[in-house]
């Protein structure tokens, strides 16, 4: 073993010392090893030959959880009712502990991904799921957890099925029971980036799959708290699913359309949607018609799958749609100075596909339920009446709307 190798090995050693002072002075000592230029060139040689005898990155990073264990403890014993500075000062200690583990991380994978996928993944979920260090760690390692290894492609082929279900199961646990552990967004970015790994680098979905209730939960939980952080992360990371699922599974798409679209439709008529959100909105609107007309389609003859609520759904989202496009002429109409605004291309292609679907040479209006107005109260009552509206169909309707160009905006892209 060379000097350099030597010396980092005394020190991991010693990270373990009973003495808090000792243990202060070996991570300072530690920090300016694992940068030393001959230090990396010997890590990175073992770590790549695979041979376990040798100091490794992996090996080096086991003696730091240790470390990070044995300062836990500590911190985890030590008397609760202290002052204010001695309470900072654990703070502190806290910080320090995170901010070292990701700078090993940094130093370990700056010139390829060398730790294995498996120790890290360990880590964090023993973390995460532990919820006295969840408290501690859980969000730096939430962090690390997407930028470090949602992130490196080559670690996904090294996370089996069973890891990707777990890793989606705990984030969204996270999500629906959300605290200031862990941000919100933070935690919807992961599930994102969870789905997307899982669909990938699956070979098939698992049947537990079909049965999964995370997306309605979650969906219907943001109408309920009138809170749309992360929701837009959520959404992408269920039109993921649904394209994946659509594959085999068709039917079973259509139906968890037909169970979250009216919860969509609320949250877009009663809650302020940034731009963001409502364009992942519209995507998995256009996505649903896709799944439920493929090729336009109009009877179930043709391959349609229709049913009452699908076709409530469809009637309410023209309605909808009308009063954006009126709200942005609107927008445009009354505003002052060289602005163009205009109604999105996807937007205008949403429209369309509707208006295939709703209009019919033989009905110029309608009366429409309105369902997804109700409270949550009235929407488990099944005797609650319904909200009802009348809708006018057809084109005219539609160029009612599409006002002709004013000097300071174009309404039509």
């Amino acid at each position: 073993m060379s000097l350099a190798l030597n010396d980092l090995l005394i020190c991991c050693r010693q990270l373990e010392h009973d003495r808090a002072t000792e243990r202060r002075k070996e991570v300072e000592k530690f920090k300016r090893l694992i940068q030393d230029p001959e230090t990396i060139q010997h890590l990175d040689r073992h770590s790549d030959s695979k041979q376990g005898k040798y100091l490794n990155w992996d090996a080096v990073f086991r003696f730091l959880q240790k470390y990070i264990q044995k300062e836990t403890e500590c911190l985890k014993t030590a008397k609760p009712n202290v002052s204010a500075s001695t309470q900072a000062t654990r703070q502190k200690k806290m910080q320090e502990i995170s901010s070292l583990v990701k700078y090993f991380i940094k130093c370990a994978n700056k010139r390829a991904p060398r730790l294995k996928c498996q120790e890290l993944l360990n880590y964090i979920m023993d973390t995460v799921k532990d919820s006295s260090n969840r408290a501690i760690y859980g969000a730096d390692c939430s962090n690390i957890l997407l930028k470090d290894i949602l992130s490196v492609r080559k670690y996904w082929c090294e996370i089996s099925q069973q890891q990707w279900l777990e890793l989606f199961s705990v984030y969204f646990e996270l999500y629906l029971k959300p605290s200031q552990d862990i941000n919100r967004v933070l935690v919807a970015r992961i599930i994102q980036a969870v789905t997307k790994g899982c669909c990938s680098q699956t070979d098939k979905l698992d049947r537990k799959f079909l049965n999964w209730d995370f997306f309605p939960k979650a969906i219907q939980q943001a109408r309920q708290e009138k809170s749309s952080a992360g929701l837009n992360h959520i959404l992408e990371a269920f039109v993921i699913f649904l394209k994946t699922l659509a594959v085999n599974f068709r039917i079973r798409v259509c139906e968890l359309g037909d169970e979250i679209l009216p919860t969509l439709l609320y949250i877009w008529t009663q809650h302020r949607l940034n731009d963001s959100l409502k364009e992942v909105i519209i995507e998995l609107f256009q996505l649903q018609i896709y799944i439920h007309h493929p090729k336009g389609a109009r009877t179930q003859e043709t391959g349609a799958y229709e049913s009452r609520k699908w076709r409530s759904i469809l009637y309410n989202l023209y309605d909808l749609l009308v009063n954006e496009i009126s709200h942005i002429g609107s927008r445009g109409k009354y505003s002052s100075g060289a602005r163009n605004i205009a109604v999105k291309e996807n937007l205008i292609e949403l429209m369309a596909d509707v208006c295939h679907q709703v209009f019919n040479e033989g009905t110029r209006s309608l009366e429409i339920s309105q369902s997804y107005t109700t409270t949550q109260r009235e929407f488990s009552d099944c005797s609650a009446p319904c909200k009802k509206k009348k809708i006018e169909l057809g084109w005219d309707v539609i160029k009612d709307h599409l006002q002709k160009s004013q000097n300071d905006f174009d309404l039509v892209p």
